[in-house]
């Protein structure tokens, strides 16, 4: 997470999404923070798509839906997609009504499935981005007991809902670019993704940047978080201070993963 090595990811960098560990003390932090935000307030865009999360171990959909539904307009899906389907439906309805209408939405609900029983939670170049080469930095990987549709099964997930590069009038986005950025040590090994109803305590969340302004979608959460302003140019780099106050809360955890949408 180094600045050299920030940059040499592609621009722009549409979503970032973050995979920590559920832990006492990120639970205080949680409720805390919940309770000031509702004591204080905060200005939050209508326009930032979010939505809950009431499926066990959904949290890597619940992420991806966030990342590509407030990318809309950078993304190009194909006429069948499910995925394009489903944030059309599911537009104009509240959190709670997105939630409840992913739990009957059939398409995604089997794709998610299926992406479990045969994703493996260990991140390797050849699923995640293309090759590493000069230009790019060299990222050490770590399998973590995650939830189904981390690592290599978002990569599935993706291409089975029909995402493609964005039309020759947006900036180039491929969903196949995401490039880990945070270096872990091999530890917490587990070669298998764990099934729908197992316990796990990592979780997905997704940074997005919406109207100028970098937002922290969590389904477990009441609302997304507003982190301050951003812009194209410093969403990288905002979004990863966002995720080091994560690894800072639990400084004696190591499972911490950071992968990035960003340009092919």
């Amino acid at each position: 997470m180094e600045p050299e090595l920030l940059s040499m990811v592609p621009r722009p960098v549409c979503a970032v999404l973050l995979l920590f560990p559920i832990t006492e003390k990120y639970e205080t932090f949680r409720t805390e923070e919940e309770e000031r935000i509702k004591a204080k307030g905060q200005d939050v865009k209508s326009s930032v798509y979010f939505m809950k999360q009431t499926i066990n171990n959904a949290c890597g959909t619940i992420g991806l839906i966030h990342a590509i539904a407030n990318n809309r307009d950078k993304m190009n899906f194909e006429t069948n997609s499910s995925l394009k389907k489903f944030l059309e439906d599911s537009l104009s309805m509240t959190p709670e009504e997105r939630a409840k209408y992913l739990e009957t939405y059939e398409a995604i609900r089997v794709t998610h499935e299926s992406s479990a029983h045969e994703g493996q939670t260990e991140s390797s170049s050849s699923s995640l981005s293309s090759p590493p080469s000069s230009s790019q930095p060299q990222v050490s990987h770590s399998r973590t007991k995650a939830s189904p549709l981390c690592h290599s099964a978002s990569l599935s997930w993706a291409k089975r809902n029909h995402v493609g590069p964005a039309k020759a009038t947006s900036p180039s986005i491929r969903l196949r670019r995401w490039r880990p950025l945070i270096r872990l040590p091999s530890v917490g090994l587990h070669s298998v993704a764990p099934s729908i109803d197992e316990k796990v305590d990592l979780h997905f969340i997704a940074l997005v940047n919406v109207g100028g302004h970098l937002y922290e979608l969590d389904g477990r959460k009441p609302f997304p978080i507003n982190h301050g302003e951003t812009s194209d140019e410093s969403f990288l780099e905002d979004a990863i201070e966002v995720c080091k106050k994560f690894m800072e809360r639990d400084p004696e955890e190591l499972r911490f993963n950071a992968i990035a949408l960003s340009a092919a």
